[in-house]
């Protein structure tokens, strides 16, 4: 019995401690996972130097000082009559060009926002009272806008043959909307790359803090005294609050080295603003160019156009390759996973056809770059100023006027095309809007040898975004050869490089080449461009490959030479 009874309590403390357990399980909380927040990434900052995608335009900042009546023994050199005044705003009326602000051309500059095609802007320096009694009046009746940069220490002087305007007057100008009034340091010192830091602190700092203070408005545009500046003094430009400066360098605003030193004419200098906008505009800043990408099957196709000799490969997505060294397209063509067709890419550095060194000419990149490498070489970058540089991304392509001083960056290229994946420049617009450039429109910016007799390549894309590759299997100029392309049907099409460069294949046979020598048809090159794809079954028999040993007939043809 003791033993029974022993046994009934044990099991009975079993299943007490059991139900306990039981219901501890049931009432203890249970944790909820634990969710991480949602990680946020901040849009990056507006892109805030000059944009390619203002390169389309061209603008002349024009700068004037003191405006008096009559230019008497004590006017000074950079002092404008009132009838020179006049007559170069007659001359903005004939010509149809329309003044606009600085927001405006800071809009522009810094987002490609539109503009009228032909813009100006019109700016003094010094705070002279000349303005307000003698150009103010004329620029209203018009309707102009225009700026007007102070320097704050020498505000509401009277003394002398050049009295300034005072605050009350500022502050009137300030509520007109056709008038913007920006920084010019206190004292107007003659150099303020020179002066201490400290100094220069005070100079760029207090003065905007004066302007706003008395304003009652932001200041966000500066003007260098006497043009003078340097990347510290831009540095603490920017770091003062300023968003925009001007330089007293010839130039146009879209061509400066920066926002912060943006290019402007003095008035004396106004035939020469006109003179080279129409330069540029005709000659290479066309557009900043931006289409999509077809994608299509591969296609080959060879014909005259315009008494031209033109092979054409159409189609397909193209990707940008760098050797190592130099090789030639069809080696390109065959190690790379899905090309079924390349051409001869951009410019090298060293044209030797024996050299292996493969450094370019302008800004590059290719799809297993992870950013555009600039052009380092300054000695060239005038050469090369408004050359086509052409972009492209998954979607799209773009060509643009190449800027040297201001295309240096990855994020200058991703500001006007956020998938980027390849750049490089190009020798000159061939075809712009389906219409063919001239001779005189191309020799402005391309080389001298752009007009000889060679063998040229090209790249393109038709009007519906599909991707061309052509090349001439003559000699001929640009100028014939962008004729010619232009009746093949290119809406866009820009020069690769050419002569013993050219070849051109489609999928494993060579089209069109350079010719440098009987077994080698065209020299080997550091960069190509390939499509991938598939061949259009139409034309699939024509990529098959060339002989590997070619015949007499098939090699190019040597003139002996008269002994």
């Amino acid at each position: 019995m003791e033993v029974a009874h022993r046994f009934f309590l044990l099991l009975f403390a079993g299943l007490l401690v059991a139900s306990c357990r039981q219901e501890s399980s049931v009432t203890e909380p249970v944790a909820s996972p634990v969710i991480p927040p949602a990680i946020v990434v901040p849009p990056p900052p507006p892109y805030s130097e000059i944009s390619l995608k203002a390169q389309g335009q061209r603008v002349p900042v024009i700068m004037y000082h003191d405006i008096i009546k009559e230019r008497g023994r004590d006017a000074q050199w950079f002092d404008c009559t009132v009838d020179e005044f006049q007559e170069q705003l007659l001359r903005l009326e004939t010509d149809g060009i329309t003044p606009i602000s600085l927001d405006q051309l800071y809009n522009h500059l810094t987002k490609g926002e539109q503009i009228p095609e032909r813009s100006i802007v019109l700016t003094f320096d010094d705070n002279y009272q000349g303005f307000y009694d003698h150009a103010l009046p004329i620029l209203r009746a018009k309707n102009y806008p225009s700026a007007m940069f102070v320097h704050t220490g020498f505000v509401g002087k009277k003394e002398g043959l050049h009295p300034k305007m005072d605050w009350a007057t500022l502050q009137e100008l300030a509520k007109d909307p056709l008038i913007t009034i920006g920084g010019h340091t206190i004292s107007h010192p003659d150099d303020i790359t020179k002066i201490p830091l400290e100094q220069q602190l005070k100079e760029l700092n207090d003065s905007k803090a004066e302007l706003e203070k008395q304003l009652g408005k932001p200041v966000p545009y500066f003007a260098y005294p006497n043009g003078m500046n340097d990347q510290k003094v831009q540095e603490l430009t920017k770091a003062a609050g300023y968003t925009m400066a001007f330089s007293i360098q010839n130039g146009l605003a879209e061509e400066s080295p920066t926002i912060f030193s943006v290019n402007r004419y003095v008035h004396t200098r106004f035939e020469r603003a006109l003179e080279e906008w129409e330069r540029s505009t005709s000659g290479g800043a066309l557009a900043a160019y931006l289409g999509p990408l077809k994608k299509s099957p591969v296609t080959f196709q060879e014909g005259t156009f315009e008494n031209v000799k033109l092979a054409l490969v159409k189609g397909g997505t193209p990707t940008s390759l760098m050797s190592e060294t130099r090789e030639g397209v069809l080696e390109f063509v065959k190690k790379t996973t899905g090309a079924v067709a390349g051409i001869n890419g951009g410019f090298f550095a060293i044209s030797d056809i024996r050299s292996s060194d493969n450094r370019m000419v302008g800004p590059m990149k290719t799809a297993a770059m992870p950013s555009v490498v600039p052009d380092e070489a300054k000695e060239r970058w005038e050469k090369l100023r408004n050359r086509p540089v052409v972009l492209w991304g998954a979607t799209g392509i773009g060509i643009v006027p190449f800027q040297p001083d201001t295309m240096r960056s990855h994020e200058a290229f991703v500001d006007f095309m956020p998938d980027v994946t390849d750049v490089l420049l190009t020798g000159v617009w061939l075809v712009h809007s389906g219409i063919p450039r001239t001779r005189e429109q191309m020799d402005t910016f391309g080389a001298k040898d752009i007009q000889d007799f060679r063998r040229r390549a090209f790249l393109g894309v038709t009007a519906d975004g599909e991707i061309v590759l052509g090349a001439a299997t003559h000699s001929y100029t640009s100028e014939q050869v962008a004729r010619a392309a232009a009746a093949a049907g290119l809406y866009e099409a820009v020069l690769l490089d050419s002569g013993f460069s050219t070849s051109l294949v489609y999928g494993q046979s060579i089209k069109a080449s350079g010719h440098s020598t009987p077994t080698t048809p065209s020299r080997p090159i550091p960069h190509a461009i390939v499509v991938l794809g598939e061949l259009d079954p139409v034309t699939a028999s024509l990529g098959k490959a060339d002989p590997v040993n070619p015949t007499a007939e098939d090699r190019p043809k040597r003139k002996r030479r008269k002994r």
